[in-house]
């Protein structure tokens, strides 16, 4: 891939492939009949030229190059024999809204009890969260310390602490020793809590090992920052805890004359936060938040097709195959400037097709609804908008393909978030189809579970898995080939070497366990004593754990 330097703006190297599929975009049944006699690893190869060629530019969200992305696979899905899946239609319309604070600025004003108001301000000792609507935003309040704002069974920090029409105070990060696989996921939540427990704004301070993260440098350079996320019908951005109004992260030097005068200093609140659970208590004065926001709207589209099931009292419940189809579009500088985005996701979007061709062919029990879903890379927003906004009543399960190294040839594979729920075992038999193990997750430490387009419906209250080719037979050394020199980088394209037989093998297993989720007697359950079950889905029907080895 190269650029023109005298105009700056990509060549179209479109590929014969690429161009031919194109050109029969127009006849969608002239498509399928004279692909009819070519094999998976043809298919497979032949999507992902397309969706990974220079001409899409990347594939970026908003831009052209999306609109011809999604246009490609709504006339695949058409040639599939797929029905449209959102009211005869084949799009569900997101509107996307990017975000930052507005030339005003904003401000935190504390006034302590008895002493002089200081002002912090965003980019300086502050970094404040982006209002729903634009325009101007005013809250005042008292503040209370929550330690580390986590209510959860068992360990309740807000215990004994009136919070209500209040904004709280807390300590960045969870206490030492909770699972990785949690952390995420809990820090994430805090807002909810707070909402909860009826507060109206959220201050979020240093930790003594969050600080070396958290820097006043680090505030400098996300001061012209922008939050991405959809917008709903009412013209708000989309909000967790719609009910926490106002929310800022402090530096040191702030945080310390917050609780100037309190009965325990910011030093001690750290050093307690280091050796358990600091408990909570008032802060004596008055904080006014004065914040002013901006907004741009873009409009992108998740492409839905659906194949109907074939059990009339199980067809109206619904297995979701998605994959996200955008990427990174263009990067503003470079020689190559285009991020193809062929494994990211291109070959995961290539693999779902494949998928969805077998399960229409010979439709399972329940029905099906396939998905290329938009802005993943902004932050999963056309997949949570989706599993906040459904197009059919009742989601049974979601199969989650994203990145898939098809590079080699793998001999067992990693699928995640199959141990929280009764998918676990239709995932390994799956596996064991094609002759493949199912191996534990071997990186614990990127928490990918909660970072993929799955964890949107696990926060609807969804069983929900990814599967990830594993690190046996060399898979080990082709992540870290990829993570080194691919991953969110121009040469994520097809310079490389693919493994196209992998990719058909792939594709089959993921079939494989959306047709096992779909054709059971009984649908995907949370365990019993299941962390993400007890928080998203509370009165949902369980299964039992299943018994730990020894």
């Amino acid at each position: 891939m190269r650029v023109c330097k005298d105009q700056g703006i990509p060549m179209k190297s479109i590929t014969a492939t690429a161009l031919s599929l194109v050109l029969l975009m127009a006849a969608p049944g002239a498509v399928w009949a004279q692909t009819a006699g070519s094999t998976a690893e043809t298919r497979i190869r032949a999507d992902v030229a397309f969706l990974a060629d220079d001409a899409l530019e990347g594939r970026g969200n908003g831009q052209r190059g999306y609109d011809m992305a999604a246009l490609y696979v709504q006339t695949r899905m058409e040639a599939l024999g797929l029905r449209p899946g959102v009211d005869g239609s084949w799009r569900q319309s997101v509107t996307v809204g990017r975000a930052g604070i507005a030339p005003e600025g904003a401000t935190l004003t504390w006034t302590p009890a008895g002493g002089q108001p200081v002002v912090w301000t965003h980019g300086q000792q502050g970094m404040f969260g982006i209002g729903r609507a634009a325009g101007r935003q005013q809250v005042s309040a008292e503040l209370v310390f929550v330690g580390f704002g986590l209510s959860v069974p068992g360990a309740d920090d807000y215990a004994g602490l009136d919070v209500d029409g209040k904004i709280v105070v807390y300590l960045s990060g969870v206490p030492a020793g909770t699972p990785a696989d949690q952390a995420q996921a809990l820090e994430a939540g805090k807002a909810r809590m707070a909402e909860a427990k009826g507060a109206i704004g959220a201050i979020t301070v240093n930790t003594t090992a969050s600080a070396a993260r958290y820097t006043d440098a680090m505030l400098q350079r996300a001061a012209g920052r922008t939050e991405s996320t959809w917008v709903g019908p009412d013209g708000l951005s989309r909000s967790r805890a719609p009910g926490i109004q106002v929310t800022t992260f402090l530096n040191d030097a702030a945080a310390e004359a917050l609780f100037q005068g309190a009965t325990r200093t910011y030093a001690d609140i750290r050093a307690e936060a280091a050796a358990g659970r600091p408990a909570g208590f008032a802060l004596a004065g008055q904080a006014a938040f004065d914040v002013h926001t901006r907004r741009d709207d873009i409009r992108g589209d998740n492409v839905i097709g659906m194949i109907e099931g074939t059990d009339p009292a199980l067809k109206d419940e619904y297995v979701i195959l998605t994959a996200h189809l955008d990427h990174l579009g263009l990067a503003t500088t470079g020689e190559d400037r285009i991020n193809n985005g062929a494994l990211d996701n291109a070959g995961g979007v290539a693999t779902m097709l494949e998928a969805a061709g077998s399960l229409a062919a010979n439709p399972p029990r329940r029905s099906v609804l396939v998905v290329a879903l938009a802005a993943e890379e902004w932050g999963l927003i056309g997949s949570d908008y989706l599993a906040r906004h459904p197009v059919v009543e009742t989601v049974v399960a979601n199969v989650n393909l994203d990145m898939p190294i098809l590079t080699y040839e793998f001999s067992d594979v990693v699928a995640f978030g199959a141990e929280h729920s009764s998918m676990g075992p239709l995932v390994a038999a799956a596996a064991q189809t094609e002759g493949l193990t199912l191996s534990p997750d071997p990186m614990p430490e990127q928490n990918v579970f909660v970072r993929s387009d799955h964890y949107s419906f696990v926060q609807a209250g969804v069983p929900s898995v990814m599967l990830a080719t594993g690190y046996a037979n060399g898979g080990e050394a082709a992540w870290g080939a990829f993570f080194a020199n691919g991953y969110h980088q121009p040469n994520d394209d097809l310079s490389g070497e693919f493994n196209w037989q992998a990719a058909a093998k792939f594709a089959r297993v993921n079939a494989a366990i959306a047709r096992g989720i779909a054709d059971a007697d009984q649908r995907p359950l949370w365990y019993q004593g299941n962390s993400y079950g007890d928080r998203f889905a509370p009165d949902a029907a369980r299964a039992p754990a299943p018994a730990v080895a020894q």
